[in-house]
């Protein structure tokens, strides 16, 4: 008997020590929506005037980036729209595990 408290206990521990990490994540997931809908926002307010531009030449921008694709890419902006989509899926479904388990 001793020994299943002592296991529960120290699972008890751990959920306590990831709160505080769950919790930063749920912020970290509402900054992102945050970051997203603004390239959501230039992607279907500006990007295709951009692309057009650069495409003509008409204007001398530089497309040079840190490592990542460049969101002139369309392919960038499409596939980080994909993976948003993606990861709130599978957040969805961890949190309907919790909340309607299916034993």
């Amino acid at each position: 008997m001793q020994e299943k408290i002592n296991e529960i206990q120290q699972l008890y521990r751990q959920w306590l020590a990831l709160q505080p990490k769950l919790e930063a994540a749920q912020e970290e997931w509402r900054h992102s929506m945050q970051i997203m809908q603004t390239i959501k926002d230039f992607y279907e307010r500006d990007y295709l005037h951009y692309y057009e531009q650069i495409e003509k030449q008409d204007v001398n921008v530089s497309l040079a980036t840190e490592g990542e694709y460049s969101i002139m890419s369309e392919d960038a902006i499409f596939d980080a729209i994909g993976e948003q989509h993606s990861l709130a899926w599978d957040w969805i479904r961890l949190g309907m595990q919790v909340v309607d388990p299916k034993d």
